[in-house]
């Protein structure tokens, strides 16, 4: 048994990208291939179709155009899932060749042409850049689905019997926490002199302190999440901050909402000083500052929404899934007014625009909140390429990874429309829907379809340029032992950890049907290698995303999203929970399975404390295992 059930064509070895140049017969056949174009031999000689999928090369150094332009390429790609779709309406048995094998049935969309404009500076909003002519309900953000994990003990194996009401606790939970403290106590390093209640001490923050605070939060959060320009930021914002003694205007806000991200950062790299007490209040008080000067200063502006995204990052550190809904919630509806009514839209701008998507998505991938609807302007929105990004390789590899999550962004919602949406399976009878881990529906997935996602997914990966690019899926990679220690990663080990995360997560999801036909098999029948190995790979990839993440590496509240490593944790650790109840299916157990359970005691105190959804995970865990 191979270890993909689709016989996709995958290596290990980085430098043999290469071979993907071959035409996509010869590479389905594993054929060598002499890349004669317009048609290599091999195919003239057999009377077939002859077609060649761009790829990137391992070591090729791409500029931020380039880079726009692979992605653009992708996206035409990804119109083929819609057109097989079509033609497969109603579950009917796809070709077991797949449709990349049959290139030549699928129209592709037209495509408009990149325009970045004469100077590089303006994007003009009624450019149509990634408008391919794909059906909008999958660039929206799908809004009904069901691959958050709880979902997963609807399943005939679990032994919890859940009503769709009971399935809605993490929501539930999250928003009758009690409020985030109002507190504005100072750091440890301020409360000397400071009396109760006085706001004073913002007035003593020297040069130094907050020299390190900044560039604590540029090393950590922004790589990751390119929300403030550094360099204006430091020549403008924290200048005029500070020559006015943070008198209330966005320029503090800003500068008080980036110390207090700052301060979680410094706290954790040993400077414990700018705590106040206890971790859950590393930064408030430099956090409520803000936010009571931010209040007065609200508006229908885009200093808004960067002041709102950098609340939203606050709350996610702090694991508050129901104000950083708010805070990203806020920002979207505000980007939505806002792209309308410009004339041009600035480079900047799109960066808000596709920050604020992509933060609310990862929120409501596993939480139920009404969405904003900021995913129907995607198609008309621009590709956000900062102008003089490339001529910085540390800015230009920021740049890398933020495209790259917008193209698994678009991946993801397109893998959720197709195999996961709750809209597509409503009774036919009395419109009510049907839910879609029942057997009549979460069986019949194609496999072509499945097929034809993952093709897409390692096509994304190929895609990666230097420094961010990594090896795939392999049975091999789980047997490597990773340590549970506590150490900060680089921030190139970070980026690409996530991408990482994403890529098995996403891998994950996609093969889940196999892992799911394989736990409710009948026993009468064997299992097919097919389905052994797509049982494989779900749980395997699940796994690997939880040791991709960094939750192994780094302490819960510096990940990018930390709540959403909590609940990969936990869907990786509800299958293999049935996966062991089940005497037939222990070949699907990954190598080193148990890192899954230690990692889940390494954050268990962590969690206690400021996570109510990731402690009723683990309560649900131990209630399965009893």
């Amino acid at each position: 048994m191979s270890n993909q059930p689709n016989q996709m064509q995958t290596t290990n070895n980085p430098s043999r990208r290469q071979a993907l140049n071959a035409c996509e017969a010869c590479r389905k056949r594993k054929t060598k291939c002499d890349e004669r174009k317009p048609a290599c031999a091999r195919c003239t000689r057999l009377g077939l179709e002859c077609m060649y999928i761009e790829t990137v090369a391992a070591k090729k150094n791409l500029s931020i155009e380039e880079l726009t332009g692979t992605l653009k390429r992708m996206d035409e790609k990804l119109d083929v899932l819609t057109a097989f779709a079509q033609q497969n309406d109603g579950h009917h048995q796809a070709p077991t060749t797949g449709l990349a094998s049959s290139p030549g049935n699928v129209q592709f969309a037209a495509f408009s042409p990149l325009n970045l404009g004469g100077t590089g500076l303006v994007q003009h909003a009624s450019t149509l850049f990634l408008d391919t002519g794909r059906v909008l309900e999958e660039l929206s953000l799908s809004q009904r689905h069901s691959t958050a994990p709880q979902h997963l003990l609807t399943w005939p194996c679990s032994t919890l019997s859940m009503s769709e009401p009971d399935l809605q606790y993490p929501m539930e939970l999250e928003i009758k926490r009690p409020r985030l403290s109002r507190s504005t106590t100072p750091p440890r390093c301020f409360e000397a002199g400071t009396p109760a209640g006085d706001d004073s001490w913002l007035s003593r923050l020297s040069l130094s302190q907050a020299s390190l605070l900044t560039q604590s939060y540029f090393q950590h959060f922004h790589p990751s999440c390119l929300i403030l320009n550094e360099s204006l930021f430091y020549s403008l914002v924290l200048s005029n901050a500070v020559q006015t003694n943070f008198a209330p205007n966005y320029n503090s806000c800003t500068v008080l909402l980036v110390c207090s991200l700052g301060s979680i950062v410094a706290h954790y790299s040993g400077h414990e000083e700018w705590s106040s007490g206890n971790e859950q209040d590393i930064g408030l008080g430099f956090f409520n500052l803000a936010n009571d000067m931010f209040r007065d200063l609200e508006g229908g502006n885009w200093e808004s929404v960067q002041c709102l995204l950098l609340m939203g990052l606050f709350y996610s550190a702090k694991l508050r899934v129901y104000d950083a809904w708010q805070a990203n919630h806020k920002a979207c509806c505000t980007v939505s007014i806002l792209v309308p009514l410009q004339r041009a839209l600035e480079a900047q701008h799109c960066q808000l625009f596709w920050i604020a998507y992509l933060q609310e998505s990862q929120i409501l991938a596993e939480f139920d909140f009404p969405a904003s609807g900021l995913g129907k302007l995607a198609s008309s929105m621009p590709l956000p390429v900062i102008p003089g990004a490339g001529t910085d390789p540390r800015h230009a590899q920021y740049q890398f990874f933020f495209l790259a999550l917008i193209s698994m962004r678009k991946l993801l919602n397109r893998i959720l429309f197709h195999l996961y949406s709750r809209d597509h399976t409503e009774n036919a009878t009395n419109g009510e829907p049907t839910h879609i881990d029942k057997p009549a529906t979460f069986m019949s997935v194609s496999s072509s379809v499945i097929f034809e996602l993952d093709r897409q997914l390692e096509e994304w990966r190929t895609c990666l340029p230097q420094g961010l690019e990594f090896l795939s899926y392999s049975e091999a990679q789980l047997a490597e032992d990773p340590q549970l220690d506590q150490t900060h990663r680089s921030t190139d080990e970070r980026l690409c950890g996530h991408l990482q995360a994403r890529y098995f997560a996403a891998k994950s999801i996609i093969h889940r049907p196999y892992i799911y036909k394989t736990l409710h098999h009948d026993t009468t029948a064997s299992i097919s290698d097919a389905d052994a190995a797509g049982a494989r790979t779900a749980a395997g990839s699940a796994l690997m995303s939880v040791v991709a993440s960094g939750i192994l590496q780094e302490p819960l509240v510096l990940l990018l999203h930390p709540i959403n490593s909590c609940r990969s944790l936990f869907a990786c650790e509800l299958q293999l929970t049935f996966v062991l109840r089940s005497d037939s299916c222990q070949f699907v157990l990954p190598s080193n399975w148990e890192i899954a359970g230690e990692t889940r005691k390494s954050i268990s105190g962590l969690v206690a404390e400021m996570s109510p959804t990731a402690f009723r995970d683990g309560e649900i865990l131990n209630l399965l295992a009893s």
